[in-house]
């Protein structure tokens, strides 16, 4: 048939190339147009979805944002119940920024920059809990700074370790949720292009 294009057009080296050149163009007969050949590109998908180098940097930021207005609070003369308060909503900030950054800068899709928060959040849990003890810590002291106990009001001491069970959950919820809200901020997906070869004359 005149019009037909041998098999193996499109297939060589598994790229679409366009069939150029088979048919003359023919002011008289059937025209021929030759089509657009696009140039076909490898997308390389990293074997990790979670990037570490956006976690640590991420991290950073977080931890470096609660301790600058920590000590702003302090410097203030907030009391320790007031302080707690203050280092559960400063750290949420921090860590809104910090997921925001590693979400931005990993190129996240959104499931990706989920998952970047969430990492950063538990690195920051776990850091608090078993090395700093900041947030806990205020936390405690805010419970048990409420008063001295006296002979007619003592402390209920199962009563105040149960607050302190409830502030640590509650914070830490609070953090999970600004986290998570910084890295769908920070969703930065990559982009692609497709060149595509100018028409031979």
């Amino acid at each position: 048939m005149a019009g037909q294009e041998p098999e193996d057009v499109g297939r060589k080296g598994g790229a679409a190339e366009g069939y150029m050149g088979a048919h003359p163009v023919s002011h008289a007969g059937p025209y021929y147009y030759e089509p657009t050949a696009t140039a076909v590109t490898d997308i390389v998908v990293p074997a990790s979805r979670i990037q570490w180098g956006p976690v640590f940097a991420g991290f950073l930021i977080a931890v470096a944002t609660t301790l600058l207005f920590t000590g702003l609070g302090i410097a203030i003369g907030l009391s320790a119940s007031g302080l707690g308060y203050w280092i559960i909503g400063f750290g949420s900030l921090g860590l809104f920024l910090g997921s925001l950054f590693a979400a931005r800068t990993a190129k996240a899709d959104v499931w990706p920059a989920i998952m970047h928060a969430i990492v950063i959040w538990a690195i920051v849990l776990v850091i608090n809990v078993f090395l700093t003890g900041s947030i806990g810590g205020n936390v405690i002291a805010a419970v048990f700074g409420g008063g001295e106990a006296t002979a007619a009001a003592p402390i209920d001491v199962a009563s105040a370790v149960r607050n302190v069970g409830w502030y640590f959950f509650g914070g830490f919820l609070i953090l999970l949720a600004a986290s998570i809200l910084g890295g769908l901020a920070g969703i930065n997906p990559p982009e692609h292009y497709e060149e595509t070869a100018p028409r031979r004359p």
